[in-house]
């Protein structure tokens, strides 16, 4: 019978435990944050091969609060933000106002990385109310929620804690229900976007 190395049995668990940041075990951190997000996206049209584009650039106003529980952490971001945003038909909206709601888990690493996942959702305060842009669902979409998925990497220095995460959208869309002038009109387009917080730990 083969006897078993039980160092060599517990280098892996060791490795493990010293990748990982135990942090403070059970622990709160909250405070102000600010975020900016932005995307651009453009697309072929069929009229003399012109491009559309949709893009925007957001202002996010709120706070956060992170809580560390051993070797995982929660955290929950609500802000308000303010949207200057085109979208197709040159349609320029400036100040689309809604609340983001990021909700992320992730695992501390060497107590300065946080590599995570989320949900996102989004409760709108101001819509779209143009009667000529009934039945894009593009612009129908954003009148309503768009609830979606995050992937993305928070760093702390300190008592700043940021978060650099890339956004989509839960659901795809057809590129002919934002516009029948687009070329490839069958191909699906998911809306997304980068966004990038940064807040300070009152609690540090």
């Amino acid at each position: 019978m083969k006897v078993i190395n039980i160092k060599k049995c517990m280098l892996p668990f060791l490795g493990y435990f010293l990748v990982l940041d135990a942090s403070h075990a059970i622990g709160l951190a909250t405070g102000p944050s600010l975020g900016i997000a932005g995307f651009h996206t453009s697309f072929n049209s069929k009229q003399q091969l012109q491009k559309t584009s949709i893009n925007n650039l957001a202002l996010q106003i709120g706070g956060f609060a992170k809580l560390d529980v051993w070797l995982v952490y929660a955290k929950l971001d609500a802000f308000f933000v303010l949207d200057w945003r085109k979208l197709p038909h040159k349609l320029n909206r400036d100040h689309f106002q809604y609340i983001t709601l990021p909700l992320t888990l992730g695992v501390p690493l060497f107590s300065l990385f946080r590599p995570h996942v989320g949900l996102i959702f989004r409760v709108p305060l101001s819509g779209l109310d143009d009667s000529s842009f009934t039945g894009n669902k593009l612009i129908a979409s954003y009148k309503e929620k768009i609830n979606g998925y995050i992937l993305g990497l928070g760093i702390d220095l300190g008592n700043i804690v940021m978060d650099i995460c890339w956004e989509f959208a839960r659901l795809s869309i057809d590129r002919s229900s934002i516009s029948a002038d687009l070329m490839d009109g069958n191909k699906a387009y998911r809306p997304k976007q980068l966004t990038l917080r940064v807040g300070y730990d009152l609690l540090g």
